[in-house]
């Protein structure tokens, strides 16, 4: 009896070393690797993308992300035509010009659904109103959007933007030539406050703000995208990356302070401060008009803001406006 219930006993265990051979020889399956090319240094309002790294929302989807800086809004897009990146966060008026130039990619989920762009200014420049503009010095880079667009808002508003006077300098200048009383106003993203509130308080300097839309100048702005060719032959990733990154958004959008210190964790030279306000203004940002979900992409609003950058860029290729966004890809919201 001893001898059966040993040969058993041995039986099975060699039965269960067996079972056990063969799960370890059947593969895993690998993550889809991708890489997100961001639109600038990663800061505060990138920090949906790093939220849903750190929670594993990427993961659980079957992707292994990396994210890549970048170095400009039409940076992001050039990166993401030649293949460089998967995914890109950069402007919608950029990728409207690159349609305009051949170059084939379309927004797949809209963050920044209203405009973003503002004018700071100082208060001793008595400066209260978009028409109080003309007649003074607004700094701005050369070939800054905001800049670029200016005429288009002026003209929406009802002033003469010919009587502004313009100071070129560099990004790294801008905000110290505001401050130094060479600028009277400055033109920037309004996801800049963090910072030059900041530097404003350090410099004993009041400043004030005139938001675009807060004057019916609404554009869209930056969304995540993908290339017609990786829409077309990956779309299962496509749609996994765009429901773990809205749920990354989400999540930071919940608890900023929690997703200013992921950043500050990961970044140690960011403020975990700075990166929550910037979350907060995000979260402004990406609020869709009323009964769209996060990343939606209105028909309407994408087209005017293609006609505003065409006729602000001089644009003379016809752009059909369902050549530059989809929604197939959000995630499917229950009734």
């Amino acid at each position: 009896m001893t001898t059966m219930m040993g040969r058993r006993g041995t039986t099975f265990m060699i039965a269960l070393t067996g079972l056990a051979g063969m799960a370890a020889a059947t593969p895993s399956f690998a993550a889809d690797k991708v890489v997100l090319g961001l639109d600038w240094q990663a800061l505060g309002r990138h920090a949906g993308f790093y939220v849903a790294k750190a929670k594993g929302f990427y993961e659980r989807e079957g992707l292994d992300v990396e994210i890549q800086r970048g170095y400009g809004a039409a940076d992001a897009v050039k990166r993401l035509a030649g293949g460089d990146v998967n995914f890109a966060f950069g402007d919608y008026g950029s990728l409207i010009l690159a349609r305009g130039e051949g170059i084939k990619v379309k927004a797949i989920a809209m963050i920044y659904a209203r405009c973003p762009y503002v004018v700071w200014t100082r208060k001793s420049a008595a400066i209260s109103t978009p028409k109080d503009l003309m007649g003074k010095n607004v700094g701005s880079p050369a070939g800054a959007s905001v800049r670029l667009l200016f005429p288009a808002f002026a003209s929406k508003v009802g002033f003469d933007d010919s009587k502004v006077k313009w100071v070129t300098v560099d990004a790294a200048g801008l905000y110290p030539l505001l401050f130094t009383g060479r600028a009277d106003a400055v033109v920037d993203y309004e996801l800049g406050w963090p910072t030059i509130s900041g530097r404003a308080k350090e410099a004993g300097i009041e400043i004030g703000k005139l938001r675009f839309r807060d004057y019916g100048f609404d554009l869209y702005s930056n969304g995540i995208m993908a290339s017609d060719q990786t829409i077309a032959t990956k779309p299962d990733v496509v749609r996994r990356f765009v429901k773990a990154s809205l749920a990354g958004m989400r999540a930071a959008f919940a608890d900023p302070v929690a997703a200013g210190e992921i950043m500050k964790k990961t970044f140690p030279v960011l403020d975990a401060s700075s990166a929550a306000q910037e979350v907060e203004i995000v979260k402004s940002l990406a609020d869709p008009e009323s009964g769209n979900q996060l990343g939606f992409i209105s028909q309407d609003k994408a087209s005017l803001t293609r006609d505003i950058v065409a006729k602000a860029y001089n644009l003379k290729a016809n752009v059909p406006i369902t050549d530059t966004y989809t929604n197939d890809f959000l995630p499917k919201v229950s009734p």
